[in-house]
């Protein structure tokens, strides 16, 4: 009798508890799950697809004062910054694999070609890539801008960017007059943003 009392009485203790521990076991699964998806994200390595490339570009003052300038290899030569001064220049960061850069370079080329005449000049700095690669990009686009090689990205590191694209609109005196959030640039936005710059 007293075994058969021990036996519904250790069931009953059970059947009390057994929610408790579902309850901090879910919990327990919960935490350790977004704690080693923190950690993943943290310690992934990026790659060309999973770089942030926001697509929306919104013209932003520069924040800070930056060192801009720089000179490089290019394409046809080197390329100075400073042999752009007196001139509105467009300093363009991008990369082949990087599908906003790729969009938004004919609206650059056009935009650029269209204010020739002014001084304005988009200086296309690409991060990151050897020659032959940029080369061939550029010849099958037929891009006409000139292009500059920032193979070890110091130059990108230099103008304080992390993603691609990012602009970078620098004044006649070569100090930075607008910056651009990381994103592909229009048409519509040089026009509204650099072209009252160029007429006054």
């Amino acid at each position: 009798m007293a075994s058969k009392r021990t036996s519904r009485a250790s069931r009953r203790h059970r059947r009390e508890i057994s929610p408790w521990m579902i309850l901090v076991g879910s919990a327990l699964v919960i935490v350790g799950g977004l704690l080693v998806m923190t950690l993943t994200r943290k310690d992934a390595p990026a790659t060309a697809s999973s770089r942030p490339v926001p697509t929306l570009a919104g013209a932003q003052p520069a924040a800070v004062t930056l060192s801009t300038d720089f000179k490089l290899p290019g394409l046809d030569g080197n390329v100075a910054l400073a042999d752009y001064r007196g001139s509105y220049v467009l300093v363009n960061f991008w990369a082949t694999w990087c599908p906003p850069c790729r969009a938004e370079m004919p609206d650059l080329d056009a935009y650029q070609q269209a204010n020739v005449d002014s001084g304005f000049t988009v200086l296309a700095v690409n991060v990151g890539e050897d020659r032959a690669t940029v080369q061939g990009f550029i010849d099958a686009n037929g891009f006409s801008f000139p292009v500059a090689l920032d193979v070890n990205s110091a130059v990108f590191a230099q103008y304080r960017r992390e993603s691609l694209p990012s602009s970078f609109l620098i004044g006649p005196d070569g100090s930075v007059v607008k910056a651009w959030e990381p994103g592909a640039l229009s048409r519509a936005t040089l026009e509204r943003d650099i072209t009252p710059l160029l007429a006054g």
